[in-house]
């Protein structure tokens, strides 16, 4: 019997595919988070040190201009010598302190700072340095940093990062689509082997190369088992055919018997068949053969007998023997040209002639053959098994008679 599939569980399942690429995008997402957030922050430091050195040479640059004018605590001076610096880009603010202190000269850049936070961030407070003058310290200069000269380089470092995020995105994505591919495909032909043998018992099925170690391994593994399999099924096949025989045909004359009979014949009454014949027969005194020559010789003149039956049938007719020395035969009239009545004859005339024993004798049999009409002596099998039955007695009587 060949076994239900198994039961789908509810609900709907993920794919081996779905699976993996849920997995690879979450890896994708991680790998590109953990890129852009290390080229931030090396971006960052690298900015924050490009800053810090630019207002520590913008400190050194002041330092230089206003030496004279803390010598001579000249506020003119001081201011004269900071003018150079009030032109570069990214100055907020400078402040000259003599060396008590007190704020000599102050300048403010007059232009707004376009992000405060980034200001905040990169320039938190301010740079100093101190002027010396022989060894001595004599003032002070404080810088303040804007964000204008940062902007700039913000904007193409976010720019840069952002490309590089995008082509590391698309790579993954690349490769994490080629493994699905690599690997998913030759499951997917692995699963649909097993399926087919599954459902189907398409034992002939068998797993092709697949390109990778493991997997080729594995199917070599299942075609050597569908090997097997397929050898068992053959076998099983071949036992089940010769079961299926054994129980429905005679051992010694491989004639059909009579559970075939029975089911031929009741085959024939409900495919509607118009008209045929029944036609029983019985071996005359055959246990004076058993008797006289040996149990052997009786098996010889069954199968002769058997023989001669089949060969007197034509395509559409069926035989079997039924009994010890019973057998039947159901025709169609039509087929051979003939009465029943005649059929008969020919059959006994067939049957008539010498058979050769195992000991070497001969032995000429002789039947007694009853016939029964379908529909004219019954429609039911009971009947006409019932009406030639009877019909074979009276031939058998009639012989006797003589």
């Amino acid at each position: 019997m060949t076994p239900s599939p198994a039961p789908e569980r509810s609900g709907a399942r993920t794919t081996l595919q779905k699976l993996l690429s849920r997995f690879h995008f979450g890896v994708t997402l991680l790998a590109v988070a953990l890129s852009g957030i290390t080229i931030l922050l090396a971006g960052i430091t690298t900015l924050r040190g490009y800053a810090d050195r630019n207002m520590e040479l913008a400190a050194q640059v002041a330092a230089y201009g206003v030496e004279p004018a803390l010598v001579f605590n000249d506020p003119q001076a001081a201011r004269e010598g900071l003018q150079p610096l009030t032109r570069i880009p990214g100055i907020a603010r400078l402040r000259v302190l003599d060396d008590k202190g007190r704020l000599l000269t102050e300048w403010v850049s007059p232009h707004g700072d376009a992000m405060p936070m980034l200001t905040g961030f990169f320039f938190p407070r301010p740079f100093a340095t101190t002027v010396q003058r022989n060894g001595s310290v004599i003032g002070t200069i404080e810088v303040w940093g804007d964000s204008s000269t940062l902007t700039h380089y913000v904007r193409l470092g976010l720019l840069a990062g952002l490309a590089c995020l995008l082509i590391t995105a698309i790579g993954t994505v690349i490769l994490a689509r080629r493994f699905e591919y690599e690997l998913v495909k030759p499951l997917g032909e692995i699963a649909t082997v097993a399926h087919d043998v599954r459902l189907h018992r398409r034992f002939d099925k068998r797993v092709q190369g697949l390109g990778i170690a493991e997997l080729d391994r594995l199917g070599g593994d299942i075609n050597a088992l569908l090997d097997e399999l397929q050898g068992w099924q053959g076998h099983m096949e071949s036992e089940k055919a010769l079961l299926a025989h054994r129980a429905s045909h005679d051992p010694l004359t491989a004639l059909p018997n009579r559970a075939a009979f029975d089911e031929a014949l009741a085959a024939r009454l409900a495919a509607g068949a118009a008209r045929f014949a029944l036609l029983f027969i019985d071996a005359d005194n055959f246990k004076a053969v058993n008797d006289g020559f040996g149990h052997a010789a009786g098996d010889a003149v069954l199968v002769a007998l058997s023989q001669r039956i089949k060969a007197l049938l034509h395509p559409g007719d069926f035989a079997a023997r039924i009994g010890g020395d019973e057998f039947v035969m159901i025709v169609d009239p039509a087929g051979h040209d003939a009465q029943p009545d005649s059929l008969a004859e020919r059959l006994r005339a067939a049957i008539a002639d010498p058979i050769t024993l195992p000991g070497g004798d001969s032995y000429r049999l002789s039947v007694s053959i009853g016939i029964a009409l379908h529909p004219a002596d019954g429609t039911d099998p009971t009947a006409l098994l019932t009406a030639a039955d009877a019909a074979m007695y009276a031939d058998k009587l009639g012989k006797l008679s003589k």
